[in-house]
């Protein structure tokens, strides 16, 4: 796909064309485990570079790659089962660009990526720095034995983008499956979109069971999705989404896992055209009633879209919306910030809707019901991608669309979209969600520096006063930190303190590796 940069404000956006030659490499040695590796070296440097070919073979047992060494991965990586990947503090991982090689923990292998603050792990390009790009290599994907429901006859369903490896089960009690650990790992230019459903993701989780810890993982420049869960049950906190290309949390298949504290900031002029979202979740392609239900719970997000000057700015006419719920989902979102998009939220057809508590007439078990409460929705601007501009919410109904923003009715007052009774605002307002329309109040936080961006809120922000709120069924259990305020970052933080701090990069593009 064609992607051209815009100048966008004052926004720096930085895409350096700087002109460097891929550096020689000789044999070295270093590597444990199985597996095809050319040890080779950078010409000029001590610091040897290991090519791991996956078009080869396989690692089949138990393998360290340690900090000493860089690796290349080539083609596909298959981690086979019973075999363990371990990857030492600090160390860097590329991605080759001509075979998009990809790394893929199957069900039954474990990862053991355990980077530190100081010394994260790094997924990155091969490429030279300036000249890195989206989509550069695959990406990272971990596949379980959770439940999805997709499972067909006793057939289990294949991962997109080309990986053999098949993944998930229909069998719930799986759902504590452990695929390992990853903390503190950064994911950068993978992401390939062969075809339409036929991608790889910075980061695809595939029938993860909450066996599995995920925590302060960053995904930038990736060229579909950042994060994407295809059923399964693993919990995650501290996620980062930076200048993805498409949606950057994307739930399908029956994902029933919870996330705390998450945050996206998009680059205004970079979207696909399927329509880019903050949130994209889908109960599966056909919209079926299959269980389980995608009832993820995300909350304390701070989502930042691509209007990011309240006086206005130029962006991508594919940014669709913050949260885009459809096919009959029953995603939840609660204690969360939503900035700067065409439209906040996108409840598309009329079984999403049904979902969408308190307007469900039925809700047989609470994994049908989802919830939108507690959020702050600094809406759109006037004469916006929206038609109308302004509008906080949209129904499409009764059947919804894939993408369409066509709506029922103007969100720029109330209406009954849903029923008789209730409308689209009196149901925001009623669910505790505050909704900012006027231009001084959509700038809630300063992140206009796309390389080096603050997501402190801004002095007088309606962030710093309003509490977040944990009574709800869906936020309850011990997984969720009970804290007091709404968004990702806490507002007494500051750049040295809050969760962000060391390990995260928002300028890969002209990092050193």
């Amino acid at each position: 796909m064609k992607k051209n940069l815009l100048s966008v404000g004052s926004l720096a956006v930085l895409l350096l064309a700087a002109a460097c030659s891929q550096k020689d490499i000789t044999p070295a040695p270093n590597v444990t485990g199985s597996g095809t590796t050319t040890p080779t070296t950078n010409t000029g440097s001590a610091v040897q570079t290991v090519t791991v070919d996956g078009g080869n073979t396989s690692i089949t047992t138990n393998t360290t790659w340690t900090a000493s060494n860089k690796y290349l991965l080539k083609s596909y990586v298959y981690v086979r089962s019973g075999a363990t990947l371990t990857i030492e503090p600090g160390t860097i991982i590329f991605g080759d660009k001509d075979t998009k090689g990809a790394l893929i923990i199957e069900p039954g292998a474990k990862i053991m990526a355990v980077g530190t603050a100081a010394k994260p792990i790094v997924f990155t390009s091969a490429q030279p720095k300036g000249s890195r790009n989206y989509g550069d290599w695959g990406g990272v994907i971990i596949a379980g034995n959770a439940q999805v429901n997709t499972v067909s006859n006793g057939v289990l369903p294949t991962i997109e983008g080309g990986p053999t490896t098949k993944y998930g089960s229909s069998d719930a009690s799986k759902n504590n499956d452990n695929s390992g650990v990853m903390q503190y790992v950064r994911i950068e230019f993978g992401g390939v979109a062969f075809s339409p459903n036929n991608e790889v993701n910075g980061l695809t989780l595939a029938g993860v069971g909450s066996g599995t810890t995920l925590d302060h993982i960053q995904v930038s420049y990736s060229g579909d999705d950042s994060f994407e869960w295809f059923g399964g049950a693993v919990n995650a906190k501290y996620l980062v989404s930076h200048r993805c290309y498409d949606d950057d949390f994307d739930t399908d298949n029956g994902f029933s896992g919870k996330v705390q504290f998450g945050i996206s900031l998009r680059d205004p002029s970079q979207a696909d055209q399927s329509g880019s979202k903050a949130f994209e979740s889908d109960n599966d392609s056909g919209g079926s009633a299959n269980r389980p239900k995608t009832s993820a719970v995300f909350t304390n997000m701070t989502l930042v879209g691509p209007i990011l000057n309240p006086s206005g700015s130029t962006y991508s006419p594919q940014y669709t919306a913050g949260a885009h719920i459809r096919r009959n989902s029953a995603q939840s979102i609660l204690n969360s910030v939503f900035m700067g998009f065409p439209t906040t939220l996108l409840i598309d057809g009329g079984a999403a809707a049904s979902n969408t508590a308190p307007l469900a007439s039925a809700n047989p078990t609470s994994q049908d019901s989802s919830r939108f409460k507690n959020n702050i929705l600094a809406g759109s601007l006037t004469g916006s991608n929206s038609t109308g501009g302004q509008r906080s919410i949209i129904y499409v109904g009764p059947t919804g669309g894939a993408g369409s923003l066509t709506a029922n009715s103007s969100m720029s007052t109330d209406s009954s979209a849903w029923n008789a009774s209730v409308g689209p605002l009196t149901w925001l307002k009623a669910n505790g969600n505050r909704r900012y329309v006027t231009s001084a109040n959509v700038q809630l936080i300063n992140p206009f520096n796309l390389t080096n961006p603050s997501f402190a809120p801004l002095t007088g922000s309606p962030i710093v006063s309003m509490a977040a709120n944990f009574v709800d069924t869906k936020v309850r259990d011990s997984f969720f930190t009970k804290v007091g305020y709404v968004g990702a970052i806490d507002p007494t933080a500051n750049s040295s303190t809050n969760w962000l701090a060391s390990w995260t990069n928002f300028d890969p593009q002209n990092t050193d590796y």
